[in-house]
């Protein structure tokens, strides 16, 4: 079969995906991957495949894109790039926190199999979420890439310090929900104060790092989180703090860190396998099993005293919670997630018959278009400036004091940068 993996981030999706891919081809079936945000849409229509593997189904521009796929007959597999939740977790949400995690949008009649981590959480998608034909649990797809080599450590003389930004919602419209959620929800409203606060105190706290700790002894590098933008940490922090591009992969970069600082990520399991010792900061990770894996520090003075003790190329994870972890949130840790999502997606399509009906050309609809608001239009218009959707290609106009809008044709979350060019702000 013809299969398209559209993969999402490249700093880690990519890694996975192309493993999944090489799983497959194994099988028989010819596989491309291509970029979801900037080439999902184009590749669809000059690759025509039977299969379509997309990512998590949260917001608008997902559900136009698996509904479309649906109606051309293709066969829709979703991969979730997250865990989910344990149970116990889970069960203590609130409704709009579990709508968030189950997925907002009903997405059902337009997906055919789903891939999950853990079978915990595939227990409450089949239970709570939207009904489908098929789940499938297949184990902590993040760290597949950890077992393909062991990681070599670096022989610079200095020590490396990785910041690991977890501020994703910081960068949102107060009033704009980007994550799927209603606008005005009280939940993202609190997740945007919580996020905004939490990344000023990381400013701060890595200006008195390089400060204190000097350039002599240490290099200081920045890794921003998908969906954040770059700016802010461009604008204030030290020049001796790189910040490294936003395709960059974790599984590279930790092969030459000393100490990751994170504010409760999925990169502390990951430091943990590159033996890697990791101090979670100003945690804003809701989920208690992830949060609680590493040592937690709410101060610049604890932080600076952890940093100067660590031990280097040791991991500190904290064992009794990681096991926990594993078992009631991420799935098996062994390598072996790809593998068993593609046996899972050969068996499903096993047998089938294909009868897809693509178009050459994505249909230009500008179903999105806020007429109301009289800031966006679709032909020129006088006193407005020319903008350009790097994810759909598409044309439009803006009034020149606007400097974030959503496509009218693709619904993706457009922001001006300061060069003129346009960015997507994907959450």
């Amino acid at each position: 079969m013809k299969i398209s993996i559209l993969t999402l981030a490249s700093q880690r999706d990519k890694l996975i995906d192309n493993i999944l891919a090489a799983k497959l081809r194994k099988l028989g079936h010819e596989v491309n991957v291509r970029c979801y945000i900037y080439a999902g849409r184009e590749s669809i229509c000059y690759e025509k495949p039977d299969v379509v593997i997309h990512p998590m189904v949260g917001g608008q521009y997902k559900i136009d894109f698996v509904k479309k796929c649906k109606e051309w007959g293709i066969v829709v597999i979703v991969r979730r790039g997250e865990a989910g939740m344990g149970k116990e977790q889970f069960d203590n949400l609130d409704v709009d926190r579990k709508k968030l995690i189950l997925g907002n949008w009903d997405y059902s009649p337009y997906v055919d199999l789903e891939l999950v981590w853990g079978k915990e959480f595939l227990g409450i998608l089949n239970k709570q979420g939207h009904n489908f034909v098929e789940r499938e649990a297949c184990g902590g797809f993040a760290f597949d890439p950890y077992f393909l080599k062991k990681n070599i450590p670096s022989a610079n003389e200095k020590k490396t310090i990785l910041f690991a930004t977890g501020f994703s919602t910081a960068d949102c419209r107060n009033d704009k929900c980007e994550c799927g959620l209603p606008d005005e929800s009280d939940y993202h409203n609190e997740i945007h104060t919580i996020h905004r606060v939490a990344r000023d105190k990381w400013i701060v706290a890595i200006n008195k790092l390089v400060r204190g700790l000097g350039t002599d002894s240490w290099d200081f590098g920045l890794k921003v989180r998908p969906g954040e933008m770059p700016r802010e940490y461009i604008e204030k922090l030290l020049p001796a703090v790189k910040i490294h591009s936003i395709d960059s992969a974790s599984s590279e970069l930790l092969d030459s860190v000393d100490v990751l600082i994170h504010s409760g990520s999925t990169l502390s399991v990951e430091a943990h396998l590159s033996d890697v010792p990791a101090f979670n900061y100003c945690n804003v990770q809701p989920d208690p099993l992830l949060a609680k894996l590493h040592p937690c520090i709410d101060s610049y003075q604890s932080l600076e005293f952890n940093i100067a003790r660590s031990v280097n190329r040791k991991s500190n994870i904290i064992e009794s919670n990681y096991n926990k972890f594993v078992d009631h949130l991420y799935g098996p840790i062994d390598g072996k997630s790809c593998e068993r999502a593609a046996h899972y997606v050969d068996e499903h399509i096993k047998n089938k018959k294909f009868h897809t009906k693509i178009p050459n050309k994505w249909p230009r609809e500008t179903k999105y278009l806020d007429i109301d608001s009289n800031n966006i239009y679709i032909e020129e218009t006088e006193n407005a400036v020319r903008w350009f959707c790097p994810c759909c290609r598409e044309p439009y106009w803006v009034r020149p004091e606007i400097e974030k809008a959503n496509c009218p044709y693709c619904s993706m979350g457009i922001i001006k940068v300061p060069t003129g060019k346009m960015e997507t702000v994907l959450k």
